[in-house]
C-alpha cells in the first residue's frame, strides 16, 4: 500500500525534513527526488476513469520529465483548471491544490473538511485526507477496509465538492 511504501522509502532514502516544509538541502532534495521516482515507478497511478492502476516503465517515466506536456487539464466542466508548465518569477497564477494532503481526519468530520477547502474560491484541486476508521471500523493498511476507505473517500470528496456548487473539481 502507499502509506506503507512512503515509510520504507523514507527510511531507505534517509528522509528527515526537520522543521522545513520545502527542503533546501540539495542532497536531501536529491534522495526525495529519488524516492518519489521509486513510489511512480512502485505503485503507478490510480486512474479514476477506468478504475485502474496505470504503471509505468522507467523509460517511460525519463521521458515525460525530460519531454512535459506543456499543458493539461484538472477536473472538468466549469471547474477544470489548466495545469501550465511555470518558471521562476512567472507572472502567471498558479494552481493551488488546498486540502488536508494525507492527513488523518475521522469519517464524523471527513466530508465537512473536504467541503471547507472546495468552498474556498482560491482553490482549484484537492488533495485529500486519509479516514481513521470507514463504517466505524480502523482502516487497517492490506484490509478490505482500507479498501472501502479508499472508495469511500473519493466518494465523500466528491460529494462535498458538489455541495460546495464545484461538481467537477479535480480530486
Amino acid at each position: 500500500t502507499i502509506p506503507m511504501k512512503a515509510m520504507e522509502l523514507k527510511q531507505k532514502y534517509n528522509l528527515d525534513f526537520g522543521t522545513e516544509t520545502v527542503p533546501t538541502d540539495k542532497d536531501q532534495m536529491e534522495r526525495l527526488f529519488k524516492a518519489g521516482f521509486d513510489m511512480l515507478l512502485d505503485c503507478g497511478i490510480f486512474c479514476t476513469d477506468t478504475k485502474r492502476i496505470v504503471k509505468y516503465t522507467e523509460d517511460e517515466m525519463w521521458d515525460a520529465i525530460n519531454n512535459p506536456h506543456r499543458e493539461f487539464q484538472l477536473g472538468t466542466g466549469r471547474d477544470a483548471v489548466q495545469m501550465r508548465k511555470r518558471t521562476v518569477g512567472d507572472k502567471k497564477k498558479p494552481i493551488v491544490q488546498g486540502g488536508p494532503t494525507g492527513s488523518p481526519i475521522s469519517e464524523d468530520v471527513f466530508m465537512p473538511v473536504h467541503m471547507s477547502y472546495a468552498l474556498e474560491k482560491e482553490v482549484d484541486t484537492i488533495v485529500n485526507g486519509v479516514m481513521t476508521t470507514v463504517r466505524g471500523r480502523p482502516t487497517i493498511p492490506g484490509s478490505p477496509y482500507e479498501i472501502l476507505a479508499a472508495k469511500t473517500e473519493t466518494r465523500l470528496i466528491k460529494n462535498a465538492a458538489a455541495m460546495a456548487g464545484r461538481p467537477g473539481m479535480a480530486v
